[in-house]
């Protein structure tokens, strides 16, 4: 049985504490440290669960001593998003693997700079598009691969919040076409399979404190090249739970993912039926493609695969998003 990976988490707000909980029912995963603004919470989960895991702030040193540790094999990088660019760097240059939630930085130059990096040091940079993992997704991307209802031809991916995310973390997001719509644009792109031609972005802003600094909802039209056209509506809230659907319509039929349910049990009498509330948060709705994308980067590492998320279509991934901000501001489709 193979070693079992030596980890340091960057960042321990929702995705933190997600993966840190993946890495400890993980047989082949060992977080050693947890460098985080909030220590005291990451000090007091670590005990909880009877841990030796040190815990650190975030200063310049503490993130050093942690990147010169031998023991650490891998990062995992979940702080603000405008701190994932300075880890990815200084993580590569002392020879450790890198998994980086979206996006990995603000723009394609410094996202591409990074991978050439990678390369340089033959590491690896592994996007957190979890979203592939989900194993309905996964499975419907197979039903398109192998042309089960024949060719795809539309895509319509909505996806909504129950709530909106803190002011303050929207203020460091680089915007909702950055920190949300980048996954279903990255679902777009995987599952068109054809580079994008165009892509144009319809914005508005409900909330006022939001519109002083972003919109929080998008309508996004994305052309690829073999025809197929992506349509997305994202938003930062809904009244009823997270709301995450796919609907991809084919030449001889159509596919759908629907809203999952919490649970199960649906009650149905003369005066009314019941049934359940879907997921209210990201957290629950894709527990499965967490674990799942934890599962396939120490794969990677161990050498029993190639990466599933490359670096060409994260690329791709961010020029779609850069060109969207251009259509938002232009209020026009903007061609690649």
């Amino acid at each position: 049985m193979a070693a079992r990976v030596g980890l340091a988490i960057f960042g321990f707000g929702n995705m933190g504490k997600i993966h840190f909980k993946n890495c400890m029912i993980s047989p082949r995963a060992d977080v050693r440290w947890i460098v985080c603004l909030n220590v005291n919470d990451a000090k007091s989960m670590a005990e909880s669960y009877n841990l030796q895991t040190k815990c650190l702030s975030t200063d310049e040193a503490n993130i050093d001593n942690v990147l010169n540790d031998k023991s650490v094999k891998a990062v995992i990088i979940c702080s603000p998003t405008d701190t994932h660019e300075n880890l990815v760097i200084k993580a590569l240059e002392a020879d450790k693997d890198v998994f980086c939630e979206k996006p990995i930085t603000p723009d394609f130059k410094s996202t591409a700079q990074c991978y050439e990096l990678a390369e340089e040091r033959h590491k690896i940079l592994l996007c957190g598009f979890q979203r592939r993992f989900d194993p309905s997704f996964s499975q419907l991307h197979d039903n398109l691969q192998n042309k089960a209802l024949g060719n795809l031809r539309l895509l319509k991916i909505s996806s909504h919040d129950l709530a909106p995310p803190p002011l303050q973390y929207i203020k460091a997001s680089g915007g909702i076409l950055s920190d949300s719509t980048i996954h279903d644009i990255d679902m777009s792109s995987w599952l068109a399979g054809s580079k994008p031609t165009s892509i144009y972005v319809q914005s508005s802003a409900f909330d006022k404190d939001i519109a002083k600094h972003d919109c929080d909802l998008v309508v996004v039209t994305i052309m690829f090249n073999n025809g197929v056209i992506s349509v997305i509506d994202n938003g930062r809230q809904v009244s009823y739970g997270y709301h995450q659907k796919l609907e991809v319509l084919c030449d001889k039929g159509v596919l759908n993912v629907t809203n999952r349910r919490v649970d199960q049990l649906e009650v149905s009498s003369a005066e009314q039926s019941v049934i359940p509330s879907i997921d209210q948060h990201y957290s629950t709705r894709y527990t499965d493609a967490y674990r799942l994308i934890l599962d396939h980067f120490i794969d990677v590492i161990q050498g029993k695969c190639e990466p599933i998320i490359t670096k060409d279509h994260v690329l791709q991934v961010n020029k779609l998003v850069e060109a969207g901000k251009k259509s938002q501001t232009l209020k026009t489709p903007v061609y690649l």
